[in-house]
């Protein structure tokens, strides 16, 4: 990963999916107009230009808000167009299998968005579709759930398969009436779980691409690869908020430490340290919050033993774990995969 320059800038994130957004109100003839007032969003006829996350974040609350439309991400997410999420759709689609494709999705996520980062996990129990906020304010539920929805729509889509997950996780509370999330997802939705996840079977992670082509996939990834590694050198927004986004992608994968986070950052770790502390936070406050939102996610494959989760996670033995996860959630990890 390209070494990340601080930047105090708020965040951005790519504009294209707010004309299907506002496209979406007006085809129920509501006057979209309060969104495309919001700062930065009176020209959205480039699909690349980039706008302030406030703005984005605003705009999925006035459309829920003109709409009363209690799923307006899922409804949204369903009817985007093919090639909607353009380079980033066409790198899943060009895949050999499904599960390198959901791995690309997630690796290449961040060139659509600096609001979440999305991690991919498979074992032979399935395979687990993670997605993480890592601004510091609430994100909309409907933000959520069209993230979720675009994922197993595209996986749908690119495999000729009618794909049914075997669990479907939300962070946010449960909404007054989860029968559109049902219809759409045909699993069981679980709302307050602590996570935004999806976990599908095995079977499903192994099967092949209709549009599978490693020569054009190579091209796609090369141009793909420029566009992440420019996002990474200039991400904007808080620094706790790039500190989360590197906790999310290395995760179980390297020792993560104030010092070696610091050097990825390239700031020392006592800048580190005295920055997060100014926007209210710490490392150790970070990695608490990124390990919680892991364990709830991988606590969805019964096939995993806890043991090694409690060693993705980096903690020394599955007792530190549990008493850690009872301390998030008031539940051992056994506890919380009864529900």
């Amino acid at each position: 990963m390209a070494t990340p320059r601080f930047s105090p800038s708020g965040s951005h994130v790519q504009s294209w999916v707010l004309p299907h957004l506002i496209a979406f109100l007006e085809r129920q003839e509501i006057d979209a107009s309060p969104i495309r007032s919001l700062p930065g969003l009176s020209d959205l006829t480039d699909p690349d230009a980039r706008v302030p996350e406030a703005s984005a974040e605003s705009a999925w609350k006035l459309a829920a808000q003109l709409t009363g439309d209690g799923a307006i991400g899922l409804h949204v997410a369903a009817g985007l167009p093919r090639g909607a999420l353009d380079l980033v759709e066409y790198a899943l689609r060009a895949s050999a299998s499904l599960g390198a494709g959901l791995e690309r999705l997630a690796h290449y996520g961040h060139v659509l968005s600096d609001r979440v980062a999305a991690r991919m996990e498979a074992n032979d129990g399935g395979l687990l579709f993670i997605m993480r906020d890592i601004g510091n304010t609430v994100l909309h539920p409907a933000r959520a759930e069209f993230g979720m929805a675009i994922v197993l729509k595209l996986a749908r889509e690119s495999t000729g398969i009618d794909i049914v997950p075997l669990q479907v996780c939300f962070a946010h509370r449960t909404p007054k009436d989860a029968s559109e999330h049902e219809s759409f997802f045909r699993a069981p939705v679980r709302f307050d779980a602590g996570s935004n996840s999806m976990l599908l079977k095995a079977a499903d992670a192994s099967r092949p691409m209709p549009g599978r082509d490693e020569a054009l996939s190579a091209i796609i990834r090369r141009r793909l690869d420029k566009l992440l590694d420019e996002r990474t050198r200039h991400l904007g927004g808080t620094l706790s908020a790039q500190v989360r986004y590197m906790m999310v992608e290395h995760l179980g994968e390297k020792t993560l430490t104030p010092e070696s986070t610091a050097k990825g950052l390239a700031v020392s770790p006592r800048t580190l340290s005295r920055r997060l502390a100014e926007e209210g936070t710490s490392f150790r406050h970070l990695l608490d919050d990124v390990r919680r939102d892991f364990a709830c996610a991988l606590l969805q494959d019964r096939t995993s033993n806890i043991g090694d989760i409690a060693f993705f996670l980096q903690y020394s033995e599955p007792a530190a774990f549990t008493r850690a996860f009872r301390r998030w959630t008031g539940r051992t990890p056994g506890e919380y995969r009864l529900g």
